[in-house]
């Protein structure tokens, strides 16, 4: 039994439902359950990836594609058509699936009904209202590398070596075929799932920021085809 010092992470999800349920099936004893974020967009069943997150108490922080959407959903609701841009930008970036889940159309032409479906849901205040990191212990989490003299924008989408900062950075946001894991450093658990490759989580050890345990399943195709 893993004491109440053990905390599972989990890397992006991206509407890969059946891949999570099948991975926190095998998470086991820990205090808490906690995602890097990017729960949406990409594969097919971002409202049921959210919705899982929400019933199973697991705390994500806010990714870059959670702030995409809420960005296109307060811009549609605009009268100018360069507001659009947010909505246009999201759209071609895998957010026309997580549409699809909500509303059953892909249609750019639909987005102002997802939109308001979403808001209807919760999920879009669920979504905006995620934190852009938990800081634990010896572990601190969020969906790209803290960065030195980094933002609320670079906390969302840096892809360069994250600083040292004394404690184990636990992130996501750039895919690899494994994890990338350097002890008493950082560790990004992004193995690309909806890439076709494995959703991956950890059993961290938030007194010392050890890795104690890596998890992992294969992408189940269900999600992505």
């Amino acid at each position: 039994m893993k004491d109440n010092n053990s905390i599972a992470v989990i890397g992006d999800i991206h509407g890969c439902i059946n891949s999570l349920k099948k991975l926190y099936e095998d998470i086991k004893n820990v205090k808490e359950i906690y995602s890097v974020g990017d729960l949406v967009d990409r594969g097919k069943y971002s409202k049921e990836v959210v919705e899982f997150c929400i019933e199973n108490s697991i705390k994500p922080v806010k990714g870059n594609h959670e702030d995409m959407l809420i960005k296109a959903v307060d811009n549609s609701e605009k009268l100018f058509r360069f507001m659009l841009k947010d909505a246009k930008h999201y759209y071609s970036n895998g957010g026309r699936e997580t549409q699809y889940s909500y509303t059953g159309s892909r249609l750019f032409s639909d987005f102002k009904n997802f939109s308001t479906v979403i808001r209807k849901s919760g999920h879009y205040d669920y979504l905006k209202n995620l934190p852009l990191k938990y800081d634990i212990r010896k572990v601190l989490i969020s969906h790209a590398g803290i960065i030195e003299g980094g933002n609320d924008v670079s906390i969302l989408w840096n892809r360069d070596t994250p600083a040292f900062i004394h404690q184990l950075q636990i992130f996501g946001h750039t895919p690899h075929k494994e994890m990338v894991y350097k002890k008493n450093y950082y560790a990004n658990i992004d193995t690309g799932c909806v890439y076709e490759n494995k959703l991956t989580a950890v059993i961290v050890d938030t007194l010392n920021g050890k890795i104690d345990e890596t998890i992992q399943v294969d992408i189940d195709l269900r999600d992505i085809d």
